[in-house]
This record gives structure tokens, sequence and C-alpha cells, in this order.
């Protein structure tokens, strides 16, 4: 422990956050002597020993040994990222030195107040943002700059200037990334060019195969047995593999047994499966076994599918539902099919008869809902209450509230249509006047809800369906009849999938079990267990305890009727209502810690490279400000994160894992260290927020700096930057 302090003090570094570890089994140390002594003596190696070390317990070690990495190569970004360090402006600091120096720092804090005060008075403009990021370039604010330019391409795609700014080049009219693009252009074209060698030279020897020189066919062969070019893999499935024909399948498994590459391999297995001839499945079967199962187990696992269970109950006439219960074992599928019925009419059903005269009953459902808002409450000084419409033309101009009632005039003094049939019916003007005045020049609805000013108003409507009587029992039976068709096709639909199913599932496991020497059935997820288990993996268990959930269906069925409900609303009242939020996260900035829904585009986090394990301020490109919704409660002792179920976070030596997978002792990555998980419980909802980052997909979040994933999609982690190296082979105990 010493000597790691001293050689922390030699290159100015000291250890993360690691929380302290009982002491490593003698068995432990016994074998890390041995590993330090095989150990390389460049810096990779010496990152290698002290993530081996991080594994079990040796804090110390592990940090002697990144110490070592630094000292042989200053600027290894791995090593220092693992330590907790970050470079900023040339120098290699804590992230909270950073933030120290820049608050200390008149010249960035005078820049920095520049920029966030242009910042704010730039608008979402693509000319706008382009003249910032022009600026930034112009200060050497790099990070935020690329936000803007980001922003700017999204607005205005044909803007070049930012393009190119962001390292981008045109080819064909598309905007790319020349590094990425470079790599899949090199093998496509190596391929490529493969592929136009072989093509004819096989189409060539796959002639003079059947030709009737036998000096010919004679050469043929011997060329054809001397390939083994794993590039080739590609031409002999297209020339020999496909179509088949049983003499070319079975030269493609020759040639395929004299290729050492997965891509033989994975032909191998595609033959084994669906060649439709026995003897060419089982001799590509058996040359599998002589390879390495790696290369094709996952494939053929992943070819294994259930078959599809179910159950039916028939449709038996008009009302009667029909079902088809499919079974899954993540998932039930319950498919109804319900064929109309005839009328049955209610105790509070009102008869009627619709504009054609045929009848119809009126039937209230019970249900009430809001229409859009009409207008806001004002109520002034002296508490007089009213609805104002904001200046446009409304029925709702002119309306009173008070006594907890709207009062909306009924107009009746004023409609004129009505004051001319009256007249026309022989009525004097001032007996047209008397009628008028008797009836109700307003109408009252109650008001619900909290009476505060700017509240918004919102009518409130009864439901009420209109059922045709006439045409539903013809129209009931017709249904029915389709809805038995209908169940009757879905089934064969289920019968024609399984038989493709079943003979797939035979042939794979056929092979899989002669490879691993397990007879684990048809089951899919068993395989893929034993498959990733090869590559040194596992799967993520799945917890069995609760039954699979059941999701139904109501098929529609393929009969139009012409009888139909139709709804329409009877207003009953008004109701006030108004809204609000609320939040709150801190995230590590170059200016340290801050809410995460104070921060804006622009605005630059730390980050950590989940590939090189660099850490890095990235420039913010979006911030979300989402909806309430349910949080988990983590908590890794000196404090605890509230993230949703499905937000990622950083799980050493394995990569991202969802918050809701979380465990109590599960360890987590932080900045510069690791922190163990104590308890996990679900919160209830609250307002949410994230972000998403530029030339990054992590951001810090807490005292710690937990890694948490950002908005973008999450890319699968190959090989994680902390995962514990194959050195950990020299602790296998007897």
């Amino acid at each position: 422990m010493i000597s790691a302090w001293f050689l922390g003090l030699a290159v100015g570094v000291v250890g993360g956050s690691d929380q302290e570890a009982p002491r490593a089994p003698a068995a432990d140390r016994a074998a890390y002597e041995e590993a330090r002594t095989r150990a390389g003596r460049d810096a990779d190696a010496q990152v290698d020993l002290a993530l081996w070390c991080e594994a079990r317990g040796l804090a110390a070690e592990k940090t002697t040994h990144l110490t070592r990495a630094v000292l042989i190569d200053p600027d290894h970004a791995r090593a220092r990222g693992l330590l907790g360090y970050v470079r900023h402006e040339g120098r290699w600091m804590r992230p909270d030195g950073v933030s120290r120096a820049v608050e200390e720092s008149p010249e960035s804090q005078a820049l920095l107040r520049e920029y966030l005060d242009r910042r704010t008075r730039t608008s979402d403009d693509a000319d706008d943002l382009y003249k910032l990021a022009l600026w930034c370039e112009e200060k050497g604010l790099s990070q935020p700059m690329v936000a803007h330019l980001r922003r700017v391409v999204q607005l205005d795609p044909g803007r070049e200037g930012a393009w190119r700014r962001l390292g981008f080049k045109k080819v064909s009219g598309r905007w790319i990334d020349p590094e990425a693009e470079a790599e899949i252009k090199a093998a496509r074209v190596a391929q490529e060019q493969a592929d136009k060698a072989w093509k004819p030279r096989l189409e060539k020897l796959r002639n003079a195969l059947g030709s009737k020189e036998k000096t010919r066919r004679a050469e043929a062969q011997a060329e054809l047995a001397a390939i083994d070019d794993p590039r080739a893999a590609a031409m002999v499935w297209q020339v020999f593999a496909r179509g088949g024909d049983e003499r070319r399948q079975r030269i493609a498994v020759d040639v395929y047994s004299r290729m050492d590459a997965p891509a033989a391999s994975t032909a191998l297995a595609l033959i084994a499966v669906f060649s439709p001839h026995a003897g060419i499945r089982s001799d590509a079967a058996t040359l599998l076994l002589r390879r390495d199962p790696r290369e094709y187990a996952g494939l053929l696992a992943g070819l294994i599918q259930d078959e599809i269970k179910y159950k039916i109950k028939p449709v038996e006439g008009p009302g009667s539902q029909g079902e088809l219960f499919v079974q899954g074992r993540d998932e039930n599928v319950r498919r109804r099919y319900t064929p109309l019925q005839g009328p049955v009419l209610a105790p509070t059903d009102q008869l009627d008869r619709d504009e054609n005269g045929r009848l119809i009953a009126l039937r209230p459902t019970g249900y009430t809902y809001t229409g859009p808002s009409v207008g806001t409450l004002d109520i002034s000084a002296n508490g007089a209450a009213r609805i104002t419409t904001n200046g446009a033309s409304s029925p709702f101009d002119g309306v009173t509230v008070s006594g907890g009632l709207m009062h909306v005039p009924t107009g009746v003094g004023q409609n004129a249509g009505l004051t001319s049939a009256l007249q026309g019916a022989g009525l004097s003007a001032s007996q047209t006047q008397t009628i008028l005045g008797r009836l109700p020049q307003s109408v009252a609805f109650p008001v619900g809800g909290s009476w505060t000013s700017g509240s918004r108003v919102e009518p409130v409507y009864e439901e009420r369906i209109q059922i045709p009587v006439e045409q539903m029992m013809a129209e009931a039976r017709a249904s029915a009849l389709m809805a038995r068709r209908q169940l009757e096709s879905d089934v064969a639909q289920i019968e024609a999938q399984n038989a493709p199913r079943r003979e797939v599932n035979e042939r794979a496991s056929a092979v899989l079990k002669r490879v691993s020497g397990a007879d684990l059935g048809d089951d899919r997820e068993k395989w893929m267990a034993w498959a990733v288990d090869l590559e040194g993996y596992v799967l993520p268990q799945k917890s069995a305890s609760e039954p699979p959930p059941t999701y139904v269906e109501d098929v529609p069925i393929a009969f139009q009727p012409q009888a139909t409900f139709t709804r329409t609303g009877s207003l009953l009242g008004y109701e006030l209502r108004h809204s609000c939020f609320a939040g709150g996260t801190m995230v590590r900035t170059l200016q340290g810690l801050r809410a995460i829904e104070s921060i804006r585009p622009g605005d630059q986090v730390l980050s950590q490279d989940t590939t090189t394990g660099k850490l890095d301020y990235r420039p913010v490109v979006t911030v979300y400000h989402n909806p309430p919704n349910e949080t988990f409660k983590i908590d890794v002792g000196r404090e605890t994160v509230h993230p949703t179920g499905i937000h990622r976070l950083w799980k050493a030596g394995r990569g991202w894992i969802m918050a809701r997978e979380v465990q109590p002792g599960d360890r987590l990555r932080t900045v510069g260290g690791l922190v163990e998980v104590s308890a996990i419980e679900k919160e209830s909802a609250q307002p949410v927020f994230n972000l998403l980052i530029a030339g990054g997909d992590s951001y810090c979040v807490g005292e710690l700096g937990l890694i948490a994933h950002d908005n973008s999609f999450v890319d699968p982690v190959a090989k994680p930057f902390d995962d514990v190296p194959a050195l950990a082979s020299a602790t296998s105990r007897p």
C-alpha cells in the first residue's frame, strides 16, 4: 500500500473512489505474485494486471499497476481514466480540479460568461447557430462548436461548411464519417475483389467437373482440393451450395472442410440444417465436430424456435365469442373472435327513430368526458368572475359566472329567425316580444374545480350511444359465420408454421447434441446459454417466479356491418383545470455539479468512452424534459440516485445494465473507481429528464460520478474497457 502511495506521488496521481475491500484470500495473493512475474512491462499489460487485481479486491496492487502504466506512458488514456483523470487543456486532472481551474481562471470565466450570453441571445435558427459555432471555433471552444454545428445540420442539411467542420466529407451526394466508412469500405472492397476473382474461377471448375474428358475432370477436382482461401467461402456458396443440387452441395462441403475460417463453419452449419439431402447434412455435421463451436453454435441455437402451442374455443353462433389462446414463453396471446349479436335493450334505453325512420335506442353510457377549453376564468379585483376568450369571436362571449354556475345566454331575444317565424304565424310585434320575453334568456350550468383566475374552462359531457335495432340480427348471423372461418384460417396458419420449425429444430439440435455431448432438447434458451458460455459470457437470467403476461387481441371480423353504433354527447356542465411540474438530479459538468433540468445544449458534461476508458468533456446536443414516470431509488452507500427502470448504468467488467436489473451487491463504475449497490427500491412517478451527448454516449451523475448512458440508442459492447482480462486463468484453483 505504501509503495502504491509513493508511486502515486511520483506521477501526481492518487487512487480512485474504490470502496475499501476485505483482504484478498491467500490463494488470490499467491496467484497475483505469479501473474505479476509473468505480466509484460508495457503500459497495456500493467492496466490488464490492475483490472485483474481490482476484480479480486487487491486495491493497493491495482493502484500500483495503474500508476506504473502512467509512468511508462503518461498519456495512456485507459490507465488515466481508471484512475479518474481527464485531460483538460493539455494536463491530466481530476474532474473536481478541472472545475476549480475553470472557476479560478479569470480568462476562462470571462470566456464562459461571454459564451453563455451569446448562446442565450441565439435563436434556434440555422444561420444564428452557425454564427455562434464560428465564434466558438475562433475562441477555441471546440466542444460547444460541435454541439451547435450538429444542430445546424439538423435544421439545414445543405450547410456544407457545418458538415466540413464536423469532419464529414461529401461522397456521392452524402455526408459521411471518413474513418468509419474507411473500415467498412476496406473490408467490402477486399471481399468484392475476392468475389470477382473467385466466381468465374469456380464457375469454370464447376463446368469442368461436368466435362466428358476424364483429364479435365481430374484437374478440376485437384484444383478444388487445393482451395482454402476464406474469402472464397461466399462464392463457393453461390456456385455450389445454393439450389439444393446434391452433387454440387457435396463439392461445397468438401471445399469448406479445408477452410479454417468462421465463414466456412457458418456455411457448413447452414448446410447441416437446410440441405434437402440427408447424407450431405450428416457429412456437414460431422465436419463441424472438428471445428471451434464458437464459430457456429450461436447460429444453430438461434435457428431453434419454439413450436406454437395453442387452444381453441369455437364460435357457436351470433354473440358467441370464439377464442384462440396461443401460449408463449415470454407472453401469451388470447385472440378473441366476437361476432355481432342481436340487439338487447336496457331499461334506461330511450326508443326513437333516426332521420330515415328506422327504430333506434338511445342509451346513456354513464361515461363523462371533457371537451376543448372554451376560455379562461377571469376574476376581477372586486371578485366578479367571467369567461374570456382571448378576444376571438365565440359563443361564450358574454358568459358570466356566479354562485358556482355558468350563465350562457340563449340569444332568443336576438334570434331573427324565431322572431320571423312567430310573426309569420299571425302574431303581432308586441305579442312576439311578449313571448320572447317569457323565454329563458340564459341557461345555467354547474362549474366544478378550484376557482382561481387563469384556470382553463372545459366543458363536461355525458356520453350516449345511438343503437340501431332493425338490421342487427341478420348481420349478427353473417358475422358469426365469418368469425368461424377466420378462426379456422388462423389455426391452419399456425400449423403451417409449426411444420418447418419442427424440422429445423430437429436438425439444429441434433448437431448441437453431437458437438456439446448434452441433450437440451429443442429448448432455444438453454442452447443459447450454452453458446454464450462458449464465448466466456453469461446470459442474463430471467425471473421465472411470475407467469407470463397474457395480451388480449380482439380480432377484427372481416364483415362490414351496415348497422353501427354512434356516440353522442349531452352537456352537463364545466370544469376548471390548471397544471404544474417539478424536477431534480446532479450531473458533472465543466462548471462542476449542476441540476440536470438546468443544463442546455452546448454545456459540456463529463463522459467516459466505454471502449477506451478515456474520460473527456463532451457537449450536450439535446435536453429531454419527459412526463412523470416511475423511478428506482438505488443506494450506493454515500448517496442515492433515481433513474427510471430502463435507464442504463455501467456495471464494472460487464457493460450497460438497466436500472431495474440492478441487484444489491452489484458494482457500478464511477469516475475513477467503483461503488457497491446496497439497496434498490421502486419509487412513485416524478418528472424525469435526459441528455443527448455529441461524440459520446455517457455522462456522470451524482457526487460519485456514476457512469450513465445518454438518450441515444444503446450499442452492444463487444468488450468493456474495464473487462477482467484473460490473465485471470492464472488464479484457477484445483
